[in-house]
């Protein structure tokens, strides 16, 4: 019965003992749909010795906090933190479950829906109720147009978005509580075992820079492009297509299925302005794009244009920031 189903949950994730960005932003959105709701925001924190952590999402919004530590959960691995999830909602009934679009959520996710035989959609960029109807509005965007999807069943789950809402302020008044989870893993839980954890350099996380200067197909040559950002101390981005040909790092794509950014500077260097790339950069702070078709969908987006070549335009920028 939909009527059993109350609150508003989040999965939070954590890197080195910090809860990540996007599930900052995750508390913020939760906050906003538990208070349209009328209900209590809590959020899921599976991990070991976790310190504060459970402190910090108090005071960062949530209201509860269910804590399941034990050394088997130290590294995201799917078996044991799905049944954990799966459990604590059967028990719980929240009515909406969020999670981010990062690797853990886009693994995590579509397997605890799949298991309560529920709906889950994917890549929300932005997330409302109809209060009356206690259903959550979900919006996804799909090729050139923005979908917004329903669920009959409950919980109402989907995967967000990174850099679609601001970050919450921080309050340390906020008073909350912290609910230990009872659990008995065992060897069969625990399937497969992470043998190892790269870290990813803080001056490389596309999510939180400033500045981004992003590839298209348009350009035929990478240093260029590298240079520029480098004058600008800013992080290179990418299109799918120029990821899908290995000419950039996966994690630097930008767009539908890759990172949303939202850096004070953005330039858009060869790219033609494709629906699955802007829902990732277009709440930028100012837009520049560089591209010889004055027709291209992305000098719509932009603040500024250049049409141009991409080849002769970026030295002129680098010689005129340079002198």
């Amino acid at each position: 019965m939909k009527e059993e189903y109350r609150g508003v949950w989040i999965f939070a994730e954590y890197r080195e003992n910090r809860i990540i960005k996007g599930s900052l932003e995750l508390l913020s959105l939760g906050r906003g749909l538990a208070d349209d709701l009328q209900v209590e925001l809590s959020a899921l924190l599976v991990g070991d010795r976790l310190g504060k952590l459970p402190e910090e999402l108090i005071c960062h919004g949530a209201d509860v906090v269910y804590l399941a530590e034990d050394k088997a959960l130290e590294r995201y691995t799917t078996h044991p933190y799905q049944r954990i999830v799966c459990d604590l909602i059967r028990e719980n009934k929240p009515e909406v479950v969020l999670f981010n679009c990062t690797d853990t959520g886009m693994d995590l996710a579509p397997r605890v829906a799949c298991e309560l035989r529920t709906g889950l959609s994917a890549h929300c960029v932005d997330l409302k109720v109809d209060i009356e109807k206690r259903q959550l509005l979900q919006t996804c965007p799909y090729f050139d147009y923005l979908a917004t999807i329903v669920t009959d069943t409950r919980p109402q789950m989907a995967t967000v978005q990174s850099g679609i809402v601001p970050l919450p302020e921080r309050d340390a008044t906020r008073q909350g509580k912290t609910v230990m989870v009872k659990l008995q893993i065992v060897p069969g839980d625990v399937e497969i075992v992470a043998v190892e954890a790269r870290k990813e350099e803080d001056s490389e996380r596309i999510e939180d820079a400033k500045v981004v200067v992003a590839v298209g197909r348009g350009v035929k040559n990478l240093k260029l492009v590298q240079a520029l950002a480098s004058v600008l101390k800013g992080v290179l981005g990418a299109t799918q297509p120029v990821t899908d040909a290995g000419l950039l790092q996966q994690w630097r794509m930008i767009g539908q299925t890759g990172k949303t950014v939202q850096p004070k500077l953005y330039i858009a260097c060869g790219i033609s302005g494709a629906s699955q790339h802007l829902v990732g950069m277009e709440n930028s702070g100012t837009i520049v794009a560089i591209n010889t078709d004055e027709k291209a969908p992305i000098f719509r987006a932009a603040d500024y244009g250049i049409v141009g070549d991409v080849s002769k335009v970026i030295p002129a920028l680098i010689a005129s920031l340079t002198t």
